[in-house]
């Protein structure tokens, strides 16, 4: 084992310690089965920062990013800057709203809006099915993490999951929010160093260079010529427009100290993970002028062979905790949908905080099972992903803004609307 894979896995080994550490640290923010989904209602600035960064800032906009960026140049960003997008309207759209209502979940809105279980029970059972999705793509991804180091991927999807499992069971949402605080100061320091580093070493015009000598298009340094105007609305619009049936969104909101507070924190976070978005495609496009390295290699490629030890364990460790940023949430949410909107609302409404918390354990023991299942057979990350915003969006994005906007809509019209968005995306 050389000395670049020795540090990298140091690292890796280090940064998993302390993701437990910091989520034991917060044990007393999950004393009830009410503070495990809501952290207690006191969200500071960084937590929610940290924890809207980290539910974006997956492995898709990190090495897809990269990925996209080989392919056609500083353009690839785009669906990262959709992401930045989405916290803009959740900001001026949603957080009054949310906040001032007290809503956990759209279950909740739903519920009140249309006066009938149906519209919260439909979009529930949707949220269950995308967050399967989710959390067996972001293990997908932590498998080809280790394969491209060459590592075994199947231990890599066990030793994410179960790192995740523990510190999101120990202290619910907070514990969430704070280790996605921690990912996400990894993931910028990280990636952003790498940027840096590289454009000391004069990759900016190696990358001109290129596009000079007719190797990459003339589009190639443009953030926006790079595609077509139908694929940058196809990038941008279904993640900014996910943001309204995100059920994380509803319970970050919810969890903060103030109403202001949740306002501030998504703005910040939005600008936070502007440079985050870039650097990844400026890495692929290197990646792709230096080596002629295309798709997830191109990411890679740069990193191994390039960078300092030190530096590709920053960035390696990064791209996990990009990869467990988005599934910590995914835990606390299942616990909301499936234990607090269903289990406490229609089928024990006596049951205590008590044997709630204690159900956790079986929940999350069971969704970290069948992720793993999900993530060592299925075969597409990208389509698998794709899909599951897809479906979301198809079942509850109308009932949502036409629940909101048209007040003669009906409970009929809101499950027809998902029925029909549900066929077509099918």
């Amino acid at each position: 084992m050389n000395s670049m894979m020795m540090t990298i896995i140091v690292v890796m080994v280090i940064y998993f310690i302390a993701m437990i550490a910091i989520s034991w640290m917060g044990k007393r923010y999950a004393t009830s089965f009410s503070d495990y989904l809501s952290a207690g209602h006191s969200a500071g600035i960084a937590l929610i920062v940290g924890g809207a960064m980290g539910a974006h800032i997956g492995n898709g906009l990190v090495v897809g990013g990269g990925s996209e960026g080989a392919a056609v140049g500083l353009s690839g960003a785009i669906y990262g800057l959709g992401c930045c997008l989405s916290y803009v309207f959740l900001a001026f759209l949603m957080n009054k709203f949310v906040y001032q209502n007290g809503y956990m979940s759209l279950a909740d809105f739903l519920r009140k809006r249309y006066n009938n279980e149906l519209p919260a029970q439909v979009y529930n059972v949707a949220t269950v099915l995308s967050y399967l999705g989710i959390l067996g793509s972001q293990l997908m991804a932590g498998k080809a993490l280790f394969e491209a180091l060459g590592l075994s991927g199947t231990i890599g999807v066990f030793v994410i999951a179960i790192v995740v499992f523990l510190y999101s069971q120990i202290s619910g949402l907070w514990g969430a929010f704070a280790t996605s605080v921690i990912q996400s100061a990894v993931i910028a320091v990280g990636i952003i160093a790498a940027l840096i580093y590289l454009l000391q070493d004069d990759a900016w015009g190696q990358i001109q260079q290129a596009m000079a000598a007719g190797v990459v298009p003339e589009t190639y340094t443009s953030i926006y010529k790079g595609y077509d105007m139908t694929t940058i609305l196809m990038l941008v619009i279904p993640v900014s427009l996910s943001i309204f049936t995100d059920q994380c969104s509803y319970q970050r909101i919810c969890s903060a100290k103030t109403e202001k507070t949740s306002l501030a924190g998504h703005l910040l976070a939005a600008a936070f993970m502007i440079p985050i978005c870039i650097a990844p495609a400026v890495i692929g496009m290197y990646g792709f002028v230096k080596y002629n390295a295309t798709g997830n290699a191109a990411f890679f490629t740069v990193v191994l062979n390039v960078l300092p030890p030190i530096f590709a364990a920053l960035v390696v460790t990064a791209v996990i905790a990009a990869v467990m940023s988005t599934i910590d949430g995914a835990f606390i949410a299942f616990s909301q949908v499936i234990l607090n909107d269903l289990y406490r609302n229609h089928i024990n409404k006596s049951v205590t905080d008590e044997k709630l918390s204690k159900m956790t354990l079986g929940l999350n023991v069971i969704i970290t099972a069948i992720g793993i299942i999900f993530a060592l057979n299925a075969t597409s990350l990208v389509g698998l992903l794709s899909n599951t915003y897809l479906f979301l969006c198809a079942a509850c994005l109308v009932p949502f803004l036409g629940g909101r906007i048209w007040k003669h809509g009906t409970t009929a019209g809101a499950v027809t609307s998902s029925a029909v968005g549900v066929v077509f995306c099918l």
